[in-house]
């Protein structure tokens, strides 16, 4: 099949330069206008963003056509003023929808394709038009352990406890996860437990990571063996499911005079500093706060090692940023940095009893403060898998693979399956009443909509705490 396929790609997060999410969602559309003619469906409001950065790569290469689209503005501000932006997305992908069903008849897409938001647990637009579509790469199915949840801070433990729940239910419910599987045409899984749950459902899903780099533009400096302390460094939102405080007791307990660095901010800075302050290690562990991302590129080489023991990550770019710059990586055994460290590029620690997990991690500082040489070999190690299996120009051309025999394959079943009507009528109203309003599948609207709640109460709660 060597035609450009009409692709519509659904990315709610789509900017260039803001890393995350809306980072994902413009280097996918970037990547897959080389090989067709790609629309993105995002929001009105990453216009100004994306307009300047398609400037100056007009006539450089094949870009993708965009089109914004937006709720109504009593919406719009009502979002904004509660920050509920997970039930704003709800009501984005339903109107999404309907929209695509206006242009298809007009546009004739070949291949429809969600990629951002990048959580399993949402609907998406690009479901029943008749067109093959591509889910993902999509995650979030990671849960937090009940002796990990943080306790100690109301706020976020009633989060994960929310989300743990609503993990469960649909993971377990016939009605929500298998059904969104069957209406896709191809499922890309960006951590190892999602992938195994579409397994265990009957659906089969590629493991491919959600996140890349542009590594022919980021520059890059050779590194040497430190003499001094071991300096391990954090990148990334200071909040409890990063696993922060495990770093702060495995420091303590790894016995060393390693220092920890973090860069980032978040709800959880104050514990992190009490625990610090109390573990002995309020000298040598150093906040650097939020800094750009370009100046953060530039800082990684300062230092030795990651630490990034998050709990639930589908992503994590400062796992790739830092193994591109020759840090290797400690973290835990879950979710996207899973997918990421590979033996000889860093140490994994399983999930279990945190008094393990501590011990374990560690270990791993001890083994990289006594062994230098060997935290540089694994350095260069986790560059070269970062420049194997993360530079977008090569994820591009393996999503691109994907598409064409996505559509081949959809194309076959096509012309195998027997005319039939798409409409089978209700032949048991009582069923069917089941099937829609069943007491598992209200459980999992209600625990959507107070997951979408949880972002407002934080908000508040960091109001009047602050006052």
């Amino acid at each position: 099949m060597s035609r450009r396929l009409k692709v519509l790609i659904s990315a709610y997060a789509c900017e260039p330069n803001k890393g995350s999410e809306p980072e994902v969602g413009w280097q996918w559309a970037l990547q897959m206008a080389r090989f067709h003619d790609v629309t993105v469906l995002t929001r009105a409001n990453n216009r100004q963003g994306i307009g300047q950065a398609l400037e100056p790569l007009r006539g450089q290469q094949p870009l993708p056509e965009f089109l914004y689209h937006d709720l109504n503005p009593f919406l719009q501000r009502a979002k904004r003023y509660s920050r509920s932006i997970k039930l704003y997305y709800l009501l984005w992908q339903k109107s999404a929808r309907e929209l695509i069903q206006r242009l298809h008849p007009e546009q004739r897409f070949d291949l429809l394709h969600h990629v951002t938001f990048a959580a399993f647990r949402y609907p998406s637009a690009i479901w029943g038009h008749g067109v093959p579509c591509v889910w993902g790469p999509v995650g979030g199915i990671e849960s937090v352990p009940t002796g990990l949840l943080p306790w100690r801070h109301p706020v976020s433990l009633v989060h994960e406890i929310l989300r743990n729940i609503n993990n469960s239910l649909q993971t377990t419910s016939s009605r929500l996860l298998p059904k969104r599987a069957r209406a896709t045409t191809l499922i890309l899984a960006s951590t190892p437990e999602m992938q195994q749950v579409f397994h265990k459902l009957g659906f089969s899903a590629e493991l491919m990571p959600s996140i890349g780099l542009k590594t022919k533009e980021m520059s890059h400096r050779s590194r040497s063996a430190n003499q001094g302390p071991l300096k391990l460094l954090f990148v990334g939102n200071i909040i409890t499911l990063k696993g922060i405080d495990l770093a702060i007791d495995a420091l303590k307990a790894s016995g060393t005079d390693a220092t920890f660095t973090l860069f980032g901010s978040g709800n959880y800075v104050s514990e992190i500093k009490r625990r610090a302050k109390k573990a002995g290690l309020a000298e040598r562990t150093i906040f650097g706060g939020r800094i750009p991302r370009q100046q953060m590129l530039e800082r990684y080489p300062d230092y030795d090692v990651l630490i990034f023991p998050s709990l639930h990550d589908t992503g994590g770019y400062a796992v790739i940023e830092a193994m591109f710059n020759q840090l290797p990586v400690i973290c835990l055994d879950c979710g996207g940095p899973a997918a990421t460290v590979q033996p000889g590029c860093g140490v994994k620690v399983a999930l279990g009893a945190r008094p393990k997990m501590v011990a374990e991690l560690a270990e791993a500082i001890r083994r990289y403060d006594r062994d230098r040489q060997t935290m540089l070999a694994e350095g260069k190690a986790a560059r070269e898998m970062v420049l194997n299996l993360f530079d977008w120009d090569k994820k591009g051309e393996q999503m691109n693979e994907l598409y064409l025999a996505t559509v081949a394959r959809h194309r076959a079943a096509e012309k195998e399956l027997p005319s039939r009507s798409r409409y089978s009528g209700i032949r048991n109203v009582p069923n069917f009443l089941h099937r829609r309003f069943s007491p598992r599948k209200l459980a999992v609207h209600v625990s959507d909509v107070l997951l979408a709640a949880v972002g407002p109460c934080i908000f508040i709660s960091g109001f009047l705490c602050s006052g």
